[in-house]
């Protein structure tokens, strides 16, 4: 693959790669919120465990005792040698996402967000293949307030349109210009568009972001780039927060709850991170321990219905805080997959479906929409299709202020979970 690079016509500073986000070579750990259970609560199961031998000694005489003891400690270095065995692998090898290498240097430490773009900044970020020899560099360029650039554009009193979401609304692997706000804003000059998406957010994060910016920005209209996969990371449940730890990184989280007056409030956690036991990066049975614990602490936010209801009460949240500051509020698909439609239109919201299918292939099993095999995540072609489908929904949206789609045309694709997994929970 070759590289993909452009000159700006705004002078940025330059930014070396130095890593500090989720899945990226060599995490900097020192932005990395650890947190551990306290010596109280592992010499108690310590304890537990050696009264239990205890009690096998004392009913069976200590020769069961030790060969618990002895079974124990063969499990472990049974578990700590095929530990390569339990990675897993996924149905489809297209994405090849445990060989690529990948350097991003444009995230900072953010104490509400977790993390943020640096503002101001342009930088080369690539991915790599080292065993196929593959590699694909690509640009990323924010402007003063740490938004990804768009086409260029001056303010000058025109009408503002914010696109928020996650990595796919950043453009993740892309250059600027092959984003889709970047080919939005070159389609409506007479508006400014503003990219808010971050690699890596949750709609809850998404929600904070609106929160900081919707009063000083004044926007016409606001797009969330959505797609069901967000729905783990608001709630982080432990599968989230283990992997956001491991790759360096750590976020806040909410949990839509009932009230005892019937009434549903969002319950919001500060930044918090997957809890590790003493030696569990040792021990495999420790580890498998720690792993047991944090399912049970977050066991409450790991429910598929706590997931859809958080998700639920997110995007009405949004809708009001959006019509609290005179803006219109739409919902844009991004992947084919239309688990919430039903939601949206009993709830009233200006949505549309994804335009096309991330999981299509041509004949020779290639990914037609996807960063393959780089990566998983919509590539240049997607973010075209993604321009030119929300393109003339925005103009409707600038002159009605309404847009709901047609009928027969609410996306039915099935969604494919192991090339899903390349991308979310993570990015």
């Amino acid at each position: 693959m070759g590289s993909a690079n452009k000159s700006g016509s705004c002078k940025k500073t330059m930014v070396s790669p130095v890593s500090m986000s989720m899945n990226i070579k060599h995490p900097r750990r020192e932005y990395t919120k650890i947190e551990t259970y306290s010596p109280v609560t592992f010499g108690l199961f310590v304890l537990l465990f050696l009264g239990i031998v205890g009690a096998v000694g004392w009913s069976c005489g200590m020769g069961w005792a030790v060969a618990v003891l002895l079974f124990v400690l063969w499990s472990d270095c049974i578990l700590r040698l095929a530990a390569v065995n339990f990675r897993g692998r996924r149905k489809k090898d297209k994405v090849m996402a445990p060989l690529v290498e990948k350097e991003f240097s444009g995230h900072m430490p953010d104490p509400v967000l977790g993390w943020s773009l640096i503002p101001d900044v342009r930088m080369t970020n690539s991915f790599a293949i080292p065993r196929k020899k593959m590699r694909l560099d690509y640009t990323v360029s924010t402007d003063v307030s740490g938004r990804r650039v768009t086409a260029d554009s001056e303010n000058g009193g025109k009408p503002v349109i914010s696109i928020y979401g996650c990595s796919n609304t950043f453009g993740w692997g892309l250059d600027d210009e092959a984003t889709y706000p970047w080919l939005v804003q070159a389609a409506l000059p007479e508006h400014t568009v503003l990219n808010y998406g971050v690699s890596g957010y949750s709609l809850y994060q998404v929600l904070l972001s609106m929160e900081r910016t919707l009063e000083r920005d004044k926007p016409k209209v606001v797009v969330l780039g959505f797609s069901p996969g967000l729905e783990a990371r608001s709630v982080s449940d432990h599968h989230y927060l283990r992997i956001l730890s491991e790759e360096g990184a750590v976020a806040p989280s909410c949990l839509s709850v009932v009230r005892r007056n019937g009434k549903r409030t969002l319950k919001r956690f500060p930044l918090e991170a997957y809890k590790y036991l003493p030696l569990s990066g040792s021990s495999p049975l420790i580890k498998l321990v720690e792993r047991g614990l944090n399912r049970l602490f977050y066991k409450r936010r790991g429910r598929e219905d706590a997931r859809r209801m958080t998700t639920e009460h997110l995007l009405l949240m949004m809708s009001n805080l959006c019509k609290k500051h005179g803006a219109v509020f739409h919902v844009q698909y991004l992947v084919a997959n239309t688990g919430y439609r039903d939601f949206l239109h009993t709830a009233g919201f200006n949505w549309a479906p994804g335009p096309l299918d991330l999981d299509l292939c041509d004949a020779a099993g290639n990914y037609l929409y996807r960063l393959s095999p780089f990566d998983g995540h919509p590539n240049a072609t997607a973010n075209r299709e993604y321009a030119d489908t929300l393109t003339p929904i925005l103009h409707q949206l600038m002159e009605s202020g309404s847009y709901k789609p047609e009928p027969g045309a609410l996306g039915t694709s099935k969604r494919d979970d192991a090339t899903e997994s390349a991308i979310y929970p993570v990015f």
